[in-house]
């Protein structure tokens, strides 16, 4: 007889972020970050950094900070919505001899109001709040729209007969015989018990919708946060559909670089869309995947091999102009991957997670004697001789 074995359903889910006590102002963060290379052994003058931040300009103080204290422009390992660019390791590889790469996806926070996601851009007239990062809005936001029309979609309700029902319109409910091709599809067998023969049955239709007795145990869930079921219509589910309760089917709607964005978020964008803040979550969520795309095309790749390399993670977080300060950033580290030529120890076998890393960096000093004079620099090249440029016959 066969052995017949059924391969279980694995779930991937991103562990928890925490921003509260861990945002380090920037012109903290990067001397703090310099002293930590030098800690590792890192030499001053050699040591190329590399960026991989979005393209915005709100992301410019970081630049200028890393440019400072590392006294060379930094390396660009940046695309879209602060992904990175993995066919840069090469060569970023050939520009120093001891390698940093800081990567960040970013947000804009208001802290009169504690919100995030906008920001405010003064190069534009009038009301100037826009969005914080406009590729990362842009992606998630089909999806949201579709969320939220779902929400106001989709009804509880106790029938005349007592029972409590869920009431969804078809185009979200993934029949067997027509399966959802593209949108929102509710996850009944998270709401609804299948019978006898495994099969979800309803026990009304309309012309546009299904009704299910929802099980024993998603009603004790709701009766646990206080839900009170009304009798007629009901009400909408509003944000009771939490991520647990849908998924996407979609035929992805980027055509250029942010199509790599949308696919590496498709499968958590229940969860992102479904956040208080989804741009924030958003953000969160693409640099744990980057971090562990970038650390295996590190470790699988050879264009570190025989290099000191430390590679940082985090979340950026934008602050416009307030109370007559200039405009700020913030950095909210993730990760680290350490790995020295000439040997990397056992401390650094695996990657720093959120708090050591953390730990570490405020553990350096705040101050750098290695900085450069930007200033002074600028003034030495307007005094420099002018040169006869020209194609010599």
């Amino acid at each position: 007889m066969l052995n017949k074995y059924r391969e279980p359903y694995i779930v991937r889910e991103v562990a928890p972020f925490n921003i509260d006590g861990l945002a380090i102002p920037y012109p903290e963060f990067v001397p703090r970050l310099y002293n930590f290379c030098k800690e590792l052994g890192f030499r001053k003058g050699y040591i190329m950094p590399s960026r991989a931040f979005c393209s915005d300009e709100n992301q410019g103080l970081p630049i200028i900070l890393l440019t400072k204290h590392f006294g060379t422009f930094p390396f660009n390992h940046g695309r879209v919505g602060g992904m990175l660019a993995v066919d840069r390791h090469g060569p970023h590889s050939h520009h120093g001899d001891d390698l940093v790469i800081v990567q960040a996806s970013h947000v804009g926070y208001d802290p009169d109001t504690g919100e995030y996601g906008t920001y405010h851009r003064p190069q534009i007239a009038g009301n100037n709040l826009c969005v914080s990062c406009g590729k990362l809005t842009h992606v998630i936001t089909p999806y949201l729209d579709r969320y939220l029309f779902a929400r106001d979609r989709i009804f509880l309700r106790q029938d005349e007969n007592g029972r409590y029902l869920i009431t969804a319109k078809n185009s979200f409910i993934n029949f067997g015989s027509h399966p959802v091709k593209q949108g929102l599809v509710l996850k009944l067998s998270n709401i609804v018990d299948e019978d006898k023969q495994g099969i979800i049955r309803p026990i009304s239709q309309a012309s546009t919708t299904q009704s299910y007795e929802v099980s024993p145990t998603f009603k004790q869930r709701l009766d646990a946060q206080g839900y009170e079921w009304k009798s007629g219509q009901g009400k909408s589910i509003g944000k009771l559909l939490t991520s647990d309760l849908f998924f996407f089917k979609e035929d992805f709607h980027e055509t250029d670089d942010s199509l790599a964005l949308e696919r590496s978020m498709i499968e958590f964008m229940p969860d992102i869309v479904s956040a208080k803040y989804p741009s924030l979550r958003a953000a969160k969520t693409n640099v744990q995947l980057e971090f562990a795309r970038v650390v295996q095309s590190i470790r699988s790749g050879d264009e570190y091999t025989g290099r000191s390399l430390l590679y940082i993670a985090g979340l950026n977080i934008d602050i416009s102009e307030y109370g007559g300060f200039p405009p700020t950033n913030y950095f909210v580290p993730w990760a680290a991957h350490v790995q020295l030529k000439d040997g990397t120890p056992e401390e650094y076998t695996h990657p720093v997670e959120q708090e050591d890393l953390f730990t570490k960096l405020m553990s350096q000093s705040p101050e750098n004697p290695d900085q450069a004079d930007l200033k002074e620099n600028i003034q030495r090249m307007l005094k420099a001789p002018r040169f006869d440029v020209r194609v010599t016959p």
